[in-house]
């Protein structure tokens, strides 16, 4: 009897992923924000209805499609790019695909700008939203410090801060915002705060071996205070 059951998720989540596809595909085409449930629905070959029982609300189906987005480019990048890299390496080939990213998905930045400062719809998708960026402050924290920059929370959150105030300009003025470049003079920055966190460690370290040698010394057997 378990069988219909199981044979009605697995149909089902065929479906969701179907939905969250088309969806998707539709991101990379001009003037996405403007499409309606009934175009997703004409796109997928799905039931408004059923669309809605999987994800809600239209704006719920668009974070998820949003959220997988950057989820891949997060998975790519791990699965690809090996641990060892360079910090200048490694950053650069972040921001290639971030850039291709923004570059392919052109209305993906509009339409997530356009649900946040919706000052009616904010209040029904603010929750997920915290988690995405929490879950985005994160994973930059973790590529700075995995890159030997010596980076915090607070770092982490100006540099999401970064990447969203850039994409507004560059969407407004392509020809005059090159992200490339852009992103690039940040590197520069953040390579020079990696040495410099290294230095800084290094004679941290120094310190500690000459505090750990007095110590050693003043314990030895037989010495005398004050000798």
């Amino acid at each position: 009897m378990a069988r219909p059951k199981v044979a009605r998720t697995k149909r089902g989540e065929r479906t969701r992923n179907h939905i969250l596809e088309a969806t998707r595909k539709l991101f990379a085409q001009p003037g996405f924000r403007g499409v309606t449930l009934d175009q997703i629905a004409e796109e997928t070959g799905t039931a408004k209805s059923s669309i809605l029982w999987h994800f809600g609300t239209k704006e719920h189906l668009l974070l998820e499609v949003l959220d997988g987005i950057m989820r891949e480019l997060e998975t790519n990048y791990r699965q690809i790019y090996p641990k060892n890299l360079p910090l200048r390496k490694k950053l650069q080939l972040l921001i290639d695909d971030y850039v291709r990213l923004m570059e392919q998905y052109p209305e993906l930045g509009t339409v997530f700008f356009g649900m946040l400062f919706d000052a009616e719809l904010i209040n029904t998708i603010r929750d997920s939203v915290q988690g995405m960026y929490r879950e985005y402050r994160e994973l930059i924290l973790h590529h700075l410090i995995d890159s030997g920059v010596p980076a915090s929370e607070h770092l982490a959150a100006a540099m999401a801060a970064l990447f969203d105030g850039l994409f507004i300009q560059w969407y407004l003025d392509p020809q005059g915002v090159d992200m490339q470049k852009v992103l690039e003079s940040v590197l520069s920055g953040l390579e020079a705060l990696a040495v410099q966190g290294s230095t800084q460690e290094a004679g941290t370290g120094k310190e500690r071996t000459k505090v750990q040698k007095a110590a050693k010394t003043l314990a030895a057997p037989g010495r005398k205070k004050g000798s």
